[in-house]
């Protein structure tokens, strides 16, 4: 089951992540070249809101691109979608290239690369979740996340390389990175042509024979083998359920009273993931730290880099040992009031002992502010980072949930696209009341979760009904931080009768568990 074919298709899908991350990661660094901003007319009038320009065009086509992938792969399957979108963003890095002087061309091209990203970022997990045996299907997903952040982290350090080692007199300082956005683009490409369809997608299209021998071909299995054919029924009966719950359903249903408080709740989460002031960073770390006081392009490029590599590190510590252990409610809680602890900081900090004009290297205030920073990273890349599309995957109904998952989507590039044009902006005219901005927004987001976001870590999907049945707010019965608790009929109901989702009990310490159950017991 386990062997090189199944591991190359995972690689497959894990450059799609590749391309996703290395594409948002080197353009904030490329704008802060001199060479770039020489190009392409950048001043001190115009700079704020050019740079936003550049960053947010890419956002604006990839809320566009998972729209329009959703309605592509459900006709076309997975592995044509990815091809389409690794061409298309090829298209637009190619537009990006070719320019020197041509800011709307660049444009273009940013947008143009967007529908690519946007498609690649809904359609690679899908397709690896999809081909994965059930009991690496986790393990795979990490290295897809990892891919992600190890984009962002290359990104960082070409940028910095590009800006150290080549001559600003041309143009190469920030056209061989931009350049560089082909290469993921070509791989995934190439390996869209070879991977096999996904076996769940042709079943779901009513090609079953095609779907069984290319599941014997991705697992180097015969087709008698009964591992094999066990997974292949799973899959068989899973999608004829799907189809059963889902026949008739339509985009209304989402706001009808038993659905709309969960598509609320997720439209939140992912509305306060990108108002974390996470991609502030991601996407601007050069300019806040020369905000902060890193004096130089090379310095705040090279504190850029090591920000990469703090969230590489410790997103995959948590993916890889916290994750499940640690649950969903107590890492967000946990998480934005870490956050806004550290952004309360640098913005109190930078008010009241900002930078010397003119000073050669970073005091102490701002090196204390640097550190707050890689703090920040490390609280989100332990929290807001994974967790969110977790939890917006499991708490809809069967019936609605692509429909959920492709709003989940399009809001977070909606909002992504919000952020990235308004912070080049709010550093320039309210400066330090940026980071009291985000400080404030991760404080709201705390509340938010203690009051509203329940623990879903354990729970059945088929139980997810009661979960959120008080409403909105939850009730004060249900604030517990690390264990879900149900309510029917007001009453708290008993774990121990409720089919917990076996791949999720670890998620609940068994002295929640016999608690949970001895007041259900006691209230009866």
């Amino acid at each position: 089951m386990f062997n090189y074919r199944l591991y190359l298709t995972a690689a497959t899908a894990c450059v799609g992540g590749l391309l996703f991350g290395y594409d948002t990661g080197f353009i904030g660094s490329a704008v802060q070249i001199e060479s770039f901003q020489r190009d392409f007319g950048l001043n001190p009038s115009n700079m704020a809101n050019v740079k936003g320009n550049i960053v947010a065009t890419l956002q604006a086509g990839c809320f566009f691109g998972t729209i329009m992938m959703a309605f592509f792969t459900a006709r076309f399957g997975r592995r044509w979608g990815m091809a389409i979108a690794s061409l298309v963003f090829d298209i637009g890095a190619i537009l990006q290239v070719i320019t020197t002087h041509d800011i709307n061309l660049l444009y273009a091209g940013r947008a143009v690369s967007g529908l690519g990203v946007g498609a690649a970022s809904m359609l690679t997990p899908t397709y690896l979740s999809e081909v994965a045996p059930r009991r690496i299907r986790g393990k795979l997903g990490t290295a897809y996340g990892f891919s992600i952040f190890f984009g962002i982290m290359l990104s960082y350090w070409i940028d910095y390389g590009c800006e150290q080692g080549l001559s600003p007199e041309g143009h190469d300082q920030w056209r061989v990175p931009m350049g560089l956005q082909l290469v993921p683009g070509a791989l995934l490409f190439v390996g869209a042509i070879f991977i096999k369809e996904s076996p769940r997608w042709l079943v779901k299209r009513g090609n079953r024979e095609k779907a069984l021998d290319n599941l014997c071909f991705i697992r180097m299995a015969h087709p008698e083998d009964a591992e094999l054919q066990q997974e292949y029924q799973d899959i068989c009966m899973s999608i004829d359920e799907e189809l059963r719950v889902s026949h008739g359903a339509t985009i209304s249903e989402m706001f009808l009273p038993q659905n709309r408080i969960r598509v609320l709740i997720g439209f939140v989460i992912m509305v306060c993931q990108q108002f974390s002031g996470t991609n502030a960073l991601t996407y601007y770390a050069p300019l806040l730290f020369q905000k902060i006081g890193l004096t130089g392009t090379s310095s705040s490029l090279f504190a850029t880099g090591v920000y990469g590599i703090v969230k590489t590190v410790f997103s995959m510590l948590f993916l890889l040992f916290l994750a499940e252990r640690a649950g969903r409610r107590l890492p967000m809680f946990i998480g934005a009031i870490s956050m806004s602890s550290t952004m309360l900081v640098i913005g109190i900090v930078l008010a009241c002992k900002p930078p010397a004009a003119g000073a050669t290297s970073p005091s102490s205030a701002s090196i204390g502010m640097i550190v707050m920073v890689y703090l920040f990273c490390v609280a989100y890349s332990m929290s807001w980072g994974p967790v969110p599309f977790t939890y917006v995957s499991e708490i809809y109904p069967n019936r609605i949930r692509e429909y959920c998952v492709a709003m989940g989507l399009a809001t977070q590039w909606a909002f992504n696209y919000c952020v990235s044009r308004i912070v080049p902006v709010a550093m320039d005219t309210i400066g330090w009341r940026t980071f009291l901005m985000f400080g404030i927004f991760n404080a709201a987001i705390a509340v938010f979760v203690f009051f509203v976001v329940r623990e879903t870590s354990g729970v059945a999907l088929e139980h997810m009904d009661s979960l959120f049945s008080t409403g909105f707010f939850m009730k004060p019965k249900q604030w517990n931080l690390r264990k879900p608790i149900l309510i029917d009929n007001g009453e708290v109901a008993g774990v121990a009768d409720l089919e917990l989702d076996a791949k999720n009990v670890r998620g609940i310490h068994m002295e929640d568990v016999e608690s949970q159950s001895s007041l259900s017991t006691n209230r009866k």
